[in-house]
């Protein structure tokens, strides 16, 4: 049966909300930004730290370079696993609480194809992981046992604590239909159409001032997803003419995310309220520019700068036809824009191996005065990816394997931001950490 009372403003940890609705980043936690890790799949490229946007020549053009289709030399079918474990650390409790998340896992890969049409055009399509968070506290307690007189003759109201899980389980996938074409010896264009699909599971838990304690107070978005059936890939590669360098341009469009789900309130006083949700929000907008250059027979470096436009998303909007007072109508994020820098080298030294290692620098998306337990953590990120690859059959298949660990910490948050209309953003200590390990097979024809 759907309610339609009141629930009070209680404050809900925001980035929980948001991103669970976002994005699906699916693989793992962002760490320090906004929707999406640094590298999500595919280990060839996941181990050259994400810069492919130069290089890439296979059907994971599709995600990386569009334009890059167009310089491969045969047609392929591939299949990417990257399982992803993430832990996220903070004061979930409330002000002056430390708790440590729990470990999860985030299954995350895709799979992508290629078919050269001629020598001009080559399409590409694929379905592969996006974006998406995964954080969780068990257990967690929040709220003070107290009971609270009445006048007259009405009865006295016992306040309880409020326990349960604060977790988010965001997921994101982008299936993608792309074609490219090949101008002339160095020069390619091309794009990739986008059909998005975001999953989120959420459970938050806060307290709020009143009658002189903290009553607890529990906030669920559950069962959400949404379709967005339009955004764009566009890009460009340039080859020198001996092939010992390249650069490229990626650009993806804005995606906007409406989820429809339900919602659950609960407090300590025992008040409830159910019924249907729907949030609002972005895949913002992003720019990725590269170089790669051969500085020696067996060595190549690999630089890419990633600009992701994450200061549109201000604020995180939810409605509900049958809740007439959501406790979170509306979360003020006032995320900042996101630079990933990434530098990566390749040693072919050695027959038939390729061997691989990189670094990114992530600049923080959440601001400390706005930030949550279950948001990606408020402080510069750095990821450490390295890998190896090699083919068989006489070249017919290709294997790639990589690992990469990412972390941020951060452990003076101020906090302090107006959240939602009537909650703070806690101070305190934030941290997280991630580790994927890439397996990619692809097979050419």
């Amino acid at each position: 049966m759907t309610s339609h009372t009141r629930s009070p403003h209680f404050f809900v940890s925001p980035f929980a909300v948001a991103s669970s609705l976002a994005i699906a980043v699916s693989a793992g936690n962002a760490v320090a930004g906004g929707f999406e890790k640094a590298t999500l799949w595919d280990a060839e490229y996941s181990a050259l730290a994400g810069a492919a946007v130069s290089s890439v020549n296979d059907s994971s053009a599709i995600f990386f370079n569009p334009a890059g289709m167009a310089f491969a030399e045969s047609n392929d079918i591939a299949l990417h696993v990257s399982p992803t474990f993430t832990t996220t650390n903070g004061p979930a409790g409330g002000q002056g609480t430390f708790i440590d998340g729990e470990t999860n896992f985030s299954p995350a890969g895709g799979f992508t194809g290629l078919f050269k049409l001629n020598e001009k055009f080559t399409m590409g399509y694929g379905i592969y992981a996006a974006g998406g968070a995964a954080s969780k506290y068990e257990d967690v307690t929040v709220g003070d046992k107290f009971t609270v007189p009445l006048p007259g003759p009405f009865p006295d109201v016992n306040v309880n604590a409020v326990t349960g899980d604060y977790s988010t389980d965001i997921q994101i996938i982008e299936a993608g239909l792309g074609l490219s074409y090949r101008i002339n010896k160095n020069w390619a264009v091309g794009g990739t159409y986008r059909l998005t699909y975001a999953t989120a599971d959420i459970n938050l838990l806060a307290t709020q001032a009143a009658f002189g304690n903290n009553v607890g107070a529990s906030v669920g978005y559950n069962d959400m997803s949404g379709f967005n059936t339009f955004g764009v890939r566009l890009g460009a590669m340039f080859r020198s003419d001996d092939n010992r360098w390249g650069w490229g341009i990626n650009y993806r469009s804005e995606v906007d995310v409406e989820a429809d789900g339900d919602y659950n309130y609960r407090d300590g006083t025992g008040a409830t309220a159910k019924g249907d949700a729907t949030a609002k929000t972005a895949l913002p907008m992003q720019i990725s520019t590269g170089v790669d250059y051969q500085v020696a027979p067996n060595w190549t470096l690999f630089g890419e700068i990633t600009y992701s436009e994450y200061s549109n998303n201000e604020q995180i909007k939810f409605t509900s036809d049958d809740v007439s007072d959501l406790a979170v109508p509306a979360i003020n994020s006032n995320w900042e824009d996101q630079y990933n820098y990434r530098i990566a080298a390749e040693y072919t030294g050695i027959e038939n191996w390729a061997l691989r290692a990189g670094y990114i620098y992530t600049t923080a998306v959440v601001p400390e005065e706005y930030a949550a337990p279950t948001f990606s953590t408020p402080a510069n990120a750095h990821s450490f990816t390295f890998g190896a690859g090699t083919t068989i059959l006489d070249g017919q298949v290709a294997l790639d394997f990589a690992a990469e660990y990412n972390m941020a910490e951060n452990d003076s948050v101020k906090g302090g931001g107006d959240l939602t209309s009537t909650t703070k953003a806690y101070a305190g200590k934030y941290e997280s950490n991630a580790y994927a390990l890439h397996a990619s097979v692809k097979y050419k024809f």
